[in-house]
């Protein structure tokens, strides 16, 4: 599957499952998005997946994510695909 320039957000992209799809989707050429609660955690996801967006939010607190969203949509560019798994408890 080509994924060049689409835009891809991962919440809970700092560790696990989250941060395994950063970095399969930006080998794919996606612009990725990796959000998660610890900033430190994403930064260095985001550093080894060469993504576009690095954001600290709580998935759990609706306005946090929906401004995230805003915000990171003006960057990328309309989303193709998302993967919520950030706030799973």
């Amino acid at each position: 599957m080509q994924l060049k320039d689409v835009a891809v957000l991962i919440t809970g992209g700092g560790s696990g499952l989250g941060a395994a799809t950063a970095r399969a989707m930006a080998a794919k050429g996606a612009k990725v998005a990796v959000i998660d609660q610890n900033k430190d955690n994403a930064e260095k996801v985001a550093a080894e997946a060469v993504a576009d967006v690095v954001a600290e939010t709580d998935e759990s607190a609706r306005d946090s994510v929906q401004t995230l969203l805003r915000l990171t949509l003006a960057r990328l560019g309309p989303a193709a695909a998302g993967q919520a798994k950030g706030g799973s408890r």
